[in-house]
C-alpha cells in the first residue's frame, strides 16, 4: 500500500533525471499572459489557453511562438475547437515549428491537472508540456515554478517539481517571439 502511495505521489510531482532544457523569451510569457487575461476578464471570468511552438535543438526546446487558437470557454473549462486545432497544425507545418506546450488557466490557485485536463487534452505527445496558470492568469505567471508545469510521459501528464522547473526552464530577453492569434 505504501509503495502504491509513493508511486502515485511521484507520478504527480517528479524531477526527471534528464538533460532537457527549455529556453523561453520573456515576450512569450508576456503574450501568453495577455491571452489568459483576456479570458479572465470576461464577466464571469473564463479559463483560457495558448499554445507554444518552437524548435528542438539537441536537448534544448527553444520556444519562439505563441499561438492563440479558436476556443469555446466558460468559468470552469476551455476547449480548443476542431477548427482551432486544424488551423494550429496547419500553421505549425507552414512555419516549420513543433508544438512545445499548451498553457491554460484555472479559476483558483490549484495548479494540478484535472481529470478533464488529462482526458480532453487535444495533443498527447511524449514530452509535450502542459502548463497550468492559477487564478485565470489575472495575476500573471510570476515565476514558472509557481505554475503547474506538467509533461506528458509514459501515457500520462506528470507534474514537474519546482526544483526541476527552476533548473531546466530559462526565461531570456535575448530574442523576440512572434504572436499568432487564430481566434479571429
Amino acid at each position: 500500500m505504501i509503495n502504491k502511495f509513493i508511486y502515485f505521489i511521484n507520478k504527480l510531482v517528479g524531477s526527471p533525471k534528464d538533460k532537457f532544457w527549455y529556453v523561453i523569451p520573456s515576450s512569450v510569457i508576456t503574450d501568453t499572459e495577455k491571452v489568459l487575461k483576456e479570458y479572465g476578464s470576461f464577466n464571469p471570468p473564463h479559463e483560457g489557453i495558448a499554445y507554444w511552438a518552437g524548435s528542438l535543438v539537441k536537448n534544448t526546446f527553444l520556444v519562439s511562438t505563441v499561438i492563440a487558437p479558436k476556443t469555446t470557454s466558460s468559468v470552469g473549462r476551455v476547449l480548443v475547437t476542431q477548427r482551432g486545432n486544424f488551423d494550429f497544425v496547419r500553421i505549425l507545418n507552414k512555419i516549420n515549428l513543433i508544438q512545445i506546450a499548451q498553457v491554460h488557466s484555472h479559476p483558483t490557485s490549484w495548479i494540478n491537472h484535472s481529470f478533464g485536463d488529462d482526458s480532453w487534452a487535444a495533443f498527447k505527445k511524449e514530452g509535450l508540456l502542459s502548463i497550468v496558470v492559477p487564478n485565470y492568469g489575472l495575476k500573471g505567471f510570476g515565476h514558472l515554478a509557481n505554475c503547474g508545469c506538467h509533461r506528458y510521459q509514459n501515457n500520462s501528464f506528470i507534474r514537474l517539481s519546482k526544483a526541476y522547473v527552476q533548473n531546466h526552464f530559462k526565461i531570456t530577453n535575448n530574442f523576440q517571439s512572434q504572436f499568432l492569434d487564430l481566434r479571429k
